[in-house]
């Protein structure tokens, strides 16, 4: 591991030449490091943003939009860019972003909680005018109350429990368990595997109330994680152990409807003759799956635009948003993976 030179403390503010002396390159190098333009080895640059997070380095055109008072910049954080339900949703935030005049920076957690926090420490140091939060596994109410007070939030999608004071834009989720439940109790189904995702989520709460309220049958709950793994792994394990004992199984994502899919096929069952699936979010590859997945439709694409909409239009007047909550209608696509029971 390089060990980064001894220098003596910077005093006052930083500037580039302190950085590279600091991390032992040249001042062009952390040029190309910080604005992307050119390629630079992965450990100088790892070594490069050690050092500016250290000394608080601020570019210079950063720091005159800074005394402005405005950077013209939002952040918005999600938990994984390779599920196109969030894909969608940062898709909503940029086009809002962009037709106010704002740009958008995109950070990409991966469920990762020490990622997420130095992204939180990145947006901390006020380099942006708001921020758009887009949870997939429970988040630190903490973490978010300490950057309330520095610029504006929006919680897209999922709400953060006891945060107080936040705008939020989220879909229906309770609306769409019911809808699921009413669908599979209309189609004959009586027990029914469930597969939840973190139960610290809301989200994942509301959808598992609302079809546990409309199917008034017999639910066996598996707790999974929203990833297609876990929904594999789920009902194989039930798989192995004795046999699902189920006619249909609901889970709280597509992805993890995918891999309780995959797992039935390579069980030998087929679906939906041996057993109905049905999922939540209607990502692209539902309606291209074979079967077509039945799934609750939620507008990722208009989450994220109202969510980014509501808080530029406070942020561009200098105003702090007022707590306030828009809930997006959600519709139930039955597609090819639903059918009634089979008597056996």
């Amino acid at each position: 591991m390089t060990r980064e030179p001894d220098r003596a403390p910077v005093r006052g503010a930083a500037s580039i030449k302190d950085v590279a002396a600091a991390a032992g390159v040249s001042p062009t190098t952390v040029s190309h490091v910080l604005s992307g333009n050119r390629p630079v080895n992965e450990a100088t640059a790892t070594r490069v943003r050690g050092v500016v997070n250290r000394l608080g380095y601020v570019p210079a055109s950063l720091a005159r939009s800074l005394q402005a008072g405005s950077t013209s910049v939002i952040g918005l954080l999600i938990p994984d860019i390779s599920n196109t339900f969030f894909a969608e949703l940062a898709k909503g935030a940029e086009d809002a972003a962009h037709d106010l005049g704002y740009g958008l920076i995109l950070c990409n957690t991966e469920f990762d909680a020490d990622r997420e926090d130095r992204y939180l420490g990145m947006i901390r140091s006020r380099f942006i005018d708001g921020m758009v939060y887009a949870s997939g596994s429970p988040p630190s109410r903490r973490r978010l109350e300490a950057l309330m007070g520095k610029f504006p939030i929006a919680l897209a999608d999922e709400e953060v429990e006891g945060l107080e004071g936040a705008l939020i834009a989220t879909a229906d989720h309770e609306a769409g368990g019911r809808l699921v439940g009413e669908h599979l109790r209309s189609l004959g189904h009586r027990r029914v595997l469930m597969l939840t995702g973190p139960g610290a989520l809301p989200s994942s709460v509301a959808r598992a109330n609302g079809f546990v309220e409309a199917f008034r049958g017999e639910v066996v709950e598996r707790v999974g994680d929203f990833k297609e793994a876990s929904g594999y792994v789920l009902v194989d394990k039930l798989l192995q152990d004795g046999g699902l004992d189920c006619t249909a199984v609901f889970a709280a994502n597509d992805l993890m409807a995918f891999g309780a899919l995959t797992a039935l096929r390579d069980a030998g069952l087929s679906v939906p003759q041996d057993v109905s699936v049905v999922g939540f979010d209607d990502i692209r590859a539902a309606s291209l799956s074979h079967p077509s997945m039945t799934t609750v439709h939620q507008p990722a694409y208009d989450v994220g635009r109202t969510a980014t909409a509501q808080l530029l239009q406070y942020v561009s007047r200098g105003e702090i948003p007022p707590a306030s909550r828009h809930t997006l209608p959600v519709e139930l696509k039955v597609r090819g993976s639903t059918a009634p029971p089979t008597t056996r």
